[in-house]
């Protein structure tokens, strides 16, 4: 009896590491592979994998689990150092929200929704400083804007939530100053304020823009003035449908 007694012991013993062995592998494992990190990151746009399986994008590849059928609920992904890569929240086999890691642990991008048209994804450098936030309407980007490393704005676009023309569109130096701008100032008849800048800050050309929606183009319109690196005026044009009809000094 007292052999039976430790026979069924040292069986469920046996039984019971064997199940804990297998919780512990299938927390890890089970939502469900590993990679190495010089296979999925891309020096330039970061882990860009999982791209094809955004709902919320309009994208359409299905991811399956690990039993062939479209994944759904939180799914994790981790580099062979052990290290989580991916969380996500699959709804039939595509992502609804989701987060990817750096092996270091910082997040290297976080796709959330807002409501149920808008959503935003914000992308990071390794070291954790924002590198990209995008505002999307429905698949549509309405709002990009980039970083430098240094944590200053590089570049800004906003589109009209037509989606057919800006509201707004920059491109920055390092160190902060604008490159040129691109601003609304008449919607009805589709007007801008282009600028142009010097590294040193000072105006380089301003004149007026028109969206032409036929040609789905910006035009060059009216008066438009040149400056030189010190800021001075120097030359006066005038444009007519994206052409020079006129030019003076200043």
């Amino acid at each position: 009896m007292k052999k039976i007694l430790l026979a069924t012991l040292s069986i469920c013993i046996v039984f019971f590491a064997w199940a804990q062995k297998r919780n512990d592998l299938t927390d890890k494992s089970l939502y469900n592979d590993t990679f190495s990190p010089e296979v999925v990151i891309d020096p330039q746009y970061g882990i860009t994998m999982y791209e094809p399986l955004n709902m919320m994008l309009g994208k359409d590849t299905v991811r399956n689990d690990q039993n062939g059928y479209a994944a759904n609920g939180y799914l994790e992904d981790y580099y062979t150092t052990g290290q989580l890569m991916h969380k996500g929240f699959y709804v039939d086999g595509q992502l609804k929200i989701y987060k990817n890691f750096y092996p270091n642990g910082n997040v290297e991008r976080n796709f959330r929704l807002v409501d149920l048209k808008k959503s935003r994804m914000t992308l990071y450098y390794e070291d954790g400083t924002v590198k990209s936030e995008i505002t999307y309407i429905m698949s549509e980007a309405i709002k990009w804007e980039d970083y430098y490393k240094n944590g200053q704005l590089e570049f800004v676009e906003e589109y009209d939530k037509s989606m057919q023309y800006y509201k707004f569109k920059a491109n920055y130096f390092e160190n902060g100053s604008p490159e040129n701008t691109l601003e609304m100032t008449d919607k009805k008849k589709l007007v801008y304020t282009q600028s142009y800048y010097y590294a040193n800050g000072n105006l380089k050309e301003q004149g007026e823009m028109q969206y032409d929606k036929a040609m789905f183009d910006y035009k060059r319109i009216g008066s438009w003035k040149l400056f030189n690196e010190s800021g001075v005026p120097t030359k006066l044009q005038k444009y007519a449908s994206g052409d020079v009809v006129s030019e003076k000094d200043l």
